[in-house]
């Protein structure tokens, strides 16, 4: 049987971790896909917040019952959906959310493009390594910190305009990495 090319990168990366390494490395390195996964069912940030979270613990519960040779994204994927949908047998009452059939097709549709976004996701991370330390550290304080872009600029001592130039410079040069990766994984399928 052949793995995917998610499944062969997270079995080399975990392989010699002990279990409960291994699930803390998977969910760290899936955990964006997840949530967004859980997002696009759920209408309210803060409820894909907390079913997001009861995700995590169920897929603790059943981290024995996982099949490495199957995509840890695909499973928890699968697990987050019941998980959804026990979310809102609950909160039935609230005529906001989703019926159990717009559901299944959401979810149809999140889990067809799962691989794609993993593939993106890691193309992206590669061209971020590419980054300059300086460049990536700002990346990282504007995208993935808690700070605000008033906040960044006043640490590098930047004006809040030539910090969204330099982000701006930033970002096409990670569009066309991202660009020149895909299109390069692309002619070697």
């Amino acid at each position: 049987m052949e793995l995917s090319q998610e499944t062969q990168f997270d079995t080399d990366t975990t392989m010699n971790q002990p279990p409960h390494e291994q699930f803390v490395s998977l969910l760290a390195r899936h955990h964006s896909l997840i949530r967004g996964f859980i997002g696009t069912l759920l209408p309210h940030q803060t409820d894909a917040d907390d079913v997001f979270q009861q995700t995590c613990l169920v897929l603790w519960r059943k981290w024995d019952t996982f099949d490495d040779t199957q995509s840890f994204t695909s499973w928890a994927c699968g697990i987050a959906f019941y998980e959804v949908k026990n979310f809102q047998r609950v909160q039935s009452r609230d005529r906001h959310y989703f019926s159990d059939e717009i559901l299944s097709l959401i979810a149809a549709q999140q889990s067809t493009s799962l691989p794609e976004a993993e593939h993106r996701q890691r193309a992206l991370q590669n061209c971020i390594q590419k980054l300059d330390v300086e460049s990536r550290k700002l990346i990282q304080d504007c995208y993935q910190g808690s700070h605000s872009i008033k906040e960044v600029a006043e640490q590098t001592g930047r004006s809040c305009e030539a910090l969204y130039k330099k982000l701006s410079r930033l970002r096409l040069k990670l569009m066309d990495c991202m660009q020149q990766t895909l299109h390069s994984a692309e002619m070697g399928s």
